[in-house]
């Protein structure tokens, strides 16, 4: 078993449609305002999407080279991110207490931890085939919710929308975090007074 499913962007598209009961489309590239408004929102949907929750199918490592460029003050390296880079999850090479040993900016990593630089790290899943069903169904709620005022104009129905992606939502991140590797991430001063260190 490969892990792959058979949906593709049109799927979800309809999928969400379907929600607003709307009629489906047979290619994002139709000329009618259903196709035109999914295709405006797709994209910035599912990266806001993968970007919100530790998701086991978008998770990735590298390992990074210290860029020859330094940054101008406050840090030793800079390091490029990768092209599909959304969030950091962890430096696994650094203490506990490391969250204020970096800082992101645009699509660089600035650090005093020297090359190599391991990272974990959430990516840009853009292929359909590749998500989970749990996160089929939250991404279609949270699409149809998008799309509800353009093309229904109706405020309640977008209300019951947002509940539903909600429920949705909650269920999708049960479901990933059965099979959530215990990894360890960075802790805040606030975690570690809960937990009396």
């Amino acid at each position: 078993m490969n892990g792959l499913n058979e949906y593709n962007d049109n799927d979800i598209v309809n999928r969400a449609l379907l929600k607003l009961g709307q009629e489906t489309v047979i290619d994002l590239t139709e000329d009618n305002e259903r196709a035109r408004a999914a295709n405006a929102l797709y994209n910035s949907v599912r990266d806001t999407l993968l970007s919100t929750y530790r998701w086991n199918f978008a998770t990735k490592r590298a390992i990074l080279e210290a860029c020859e460029l330094t940054p101008a003050f406050g840090f030793k390296y800079q390091y490029d991110l990768p092209s599909d880079f959304l969030r950091l999850i962890s430096l696994p090479d650094a203490p506990d207490n490391a969250r204020d040993n970096y800082a992101i900016e645009q699509q660089h990593i600035l650090t005093d931890y020297e090359s190599p630089l391991k990272i974990i790290y959430t990516a840009r899943v853009t292929r359909a085939n590749l998500f989970p069903p749990y996160f089929i169904e939250a991404f279609a709620c949270r699409l149809a919710y998008e799309l509800c005022y353009r093309l229904k104009q109706d405020v309640s129905r977008k209300n019951v929308l947002m509940q539903e992606y909600e429920m949705t939502i909650r269920e999708a991140k049960k479901s990933n975090a059965i099979q959530l590797a215990n990894i360890s991430l960075p802790t805040s001063d606030y975690i570690n007074v809960r937990k009396g260190y």
